[in-house]
């Protein structure tokens, strides 16, 4: 159960502090999984409620709340009567697993450099929604946040020292121009989105093997944007992005996670398909993906997908710092079976995966979402 509970939506976490003022009333479940054909990866699975209300629980406010079981995820918005473009807000979140670090080399899982991190999070906002003549709606905001990370150990080795018990103050600024909607089976939206974080450690000291702990890093920073377009030409949905992320003073924890077939969990962990969950921790990356989707039946939405993607990336310490490049492709059907369930199955191929000596890796992924 540890081992399938580990990745339970950590992804929600970074979403509460890189996250926008959502004004759209949704009540949503999302299941998904994925996991590795040939290789030793991990178990990987995560599953949330969404629920978010505008004027509720009062007028002028909004709330939203995601429960996963081992995590939960709240956040109040109060709109300004005099200037309901202009929102404040507060956010509280927590769980187990959320900080844990699976470390994998040339396609290896360094089981005993594996330890698991528990974190809970406090956090305040502000976020201003910039009207234009466009339909696309233009946002900003600031986030102060401070997250208290608890570390623990699995098989680590006693050779090994895991990181001590820290809290993170940070601060966000972020500029989203459109967006993209939300959830599995969504057919539009173009969005222009940029991030940018400074982050101070108290208590942070160095971790890592004996003999060659990584440095005690207890301040950097993060630069992370992307641009990104889903378009429906009648049965025919295309999807394309570009992006990419530059770090400073970065280290496994806070590193950007590279790898995996799940969809719509950035993030928490860059999707290139056919690789591990996360197998890719870089200081620095680029990404491209496209996606292309066509409808074949009314009935039940059965829908053929095929999936292309790139990445290069610097990874961070104690890997060598050099650029990788990366190349993922794969295929998936999706269906709405009964009670109005989206189903998503999809395979990856990774084209310079190392696996058991050779190159070429497989990963299958399931995705279950339901609309209430």
């Amino acid at each position: 159960m540890k081992k399938i509970a580990l990745l339970i939506l950590t992804l929600m976490l970074a979403q509460g502090a890189l996250g926008q003022v959502d004004i759209e009333s949704r009540r949503t479940l999302i299941l998904q999984t994925s996991l590795s054909l040939r290789g030793e990866e991990q178990p990987n699975a995560f599953g949330y409620y969404w629920f978010n209300e505008n004027n509720y629980p009062w007028t002028n406010t909004a709330l939203r709340v995601i429960f996963a079981g081992v995590f939960g995820d709240t956040e109040l918005s109060y709109f300004l009567p005099a200037n309901t473009n202009i929102a404040i807000g507060a956010g509280l979140g927590g769980g187990l697993y959320i900080d844990s670090i699976i470390p994998y080399q040339d396609g290896e899982r360094l089981g005993k450099q594996q330890f698991y991190g528990d974190v809970i999070t406090a956090r305040m906002f502000v976020n201003e929604t910039i009207p234009n003549p466009s339909p696309l709606p233009l946002n900003l905001r600031a986030t102060y946040s401070v997250t208290g990370s608890f570390f623990r150990k699995t098989d680590t080795t006693s050779a090994f020292t895991i990181p001590d018990d820290f809290y993170t103050q940070s601060l966000t600024a972020e500029f989203r121009f459109g967006g993209i909607e939300p959830g599995l089976t969504a057919r539009r939206g173009a969005e222009l989105y940029v991030a940018a974080d400074a982050n101070y450690r108290s208590g942070f000291d160095a971790f890592g093997p004996n003999g060659l702990l990584l440095p005690a890093r207890v301040q950097y920073d993060r630069v992370y944007g992307s641009l990104s377009a889903k378009i429906p030409v009648q049965q025919t949905t295309f999807y394309a992005r570009v992006g990419g992320g530059l770090g400073e003073d970065l280290d496994e924890l806070n590193a950007y996670k590279v790898g995996g077939n799940l969809l719509g969990v950035e993030p928490f962990t860059v999707t290139v398909h056919g690789y591990y969950v996360r197998e890719f921790y870089a200081a620095d990356f680029g990404i491209a993906n496209l996606e292309v989707n066509q409808q074949l039946t009314q009935e039940h939405a059965v829908t053929v997908h095929f999936y292309g993607d790139w990445a290069v990336l610097k990874p961070v310490p104690p890997d060598t710092p050099d650029w990788d490049n990366i190349f993922g492709v794969g295929a998936g059907l999706s269906f709405r079976a009964i009670k109005d369930i989206d189903s998503l199955i999809s395979y990856g191929y990774g084209i310079n995966a190392i696996r058991d000596g050779s190159r070429g890796g497989h990963e299958i992924g399931l995705a279950l979402q339901k609309q209430f």
